[in-house]
């Protein structure tokens, strides 16, 4: 699969990115979610250094992908354990009825 190489801007700054093909559109909003998280945090205050903001925010969005993640995790093995159950419930309603 060949991928091609878009252009998106960050902080002003224009990058060309190699990117999938269908899915330039979601590396463009990940730009501009970059962007407007950038600039909130720009409008906190918190920091006047470019390169520590977007280090901050890629922090941020990392920790919030965990997070995401974990709860991946839980829910898929909550669902594990239904699926037994009901395969257990199945199980022995076939075998109640021989």
């Amino acid at each position: 699969m060949t991928r091609a190489a878009i252009d998106i801007v960050i902080l002003g700054r224009p990058y060309k990115v190699a990117c999938p093909p269908g899915q330039e559109a979601a590396l463009q909003r990940a730009a501009e979610m970059l962007n407007e998280r950038i600039n909130t945090m720009k409008k906190g205050g918190k920091s006047s250094a470019n390169e520590q903001m977007a280090i901050m925010v890629a922090l941020n969005v990392c920790h919030e992908l965990e997070l995401e993640k974990d709860k991946n995790h839980q829910y898929a093995d909550a669902m594990d354990r239904r699926i037994k159950m009901l395969q257990h419930t199945i199980e022995a309603a076939l075998a109640s009825a021989n």
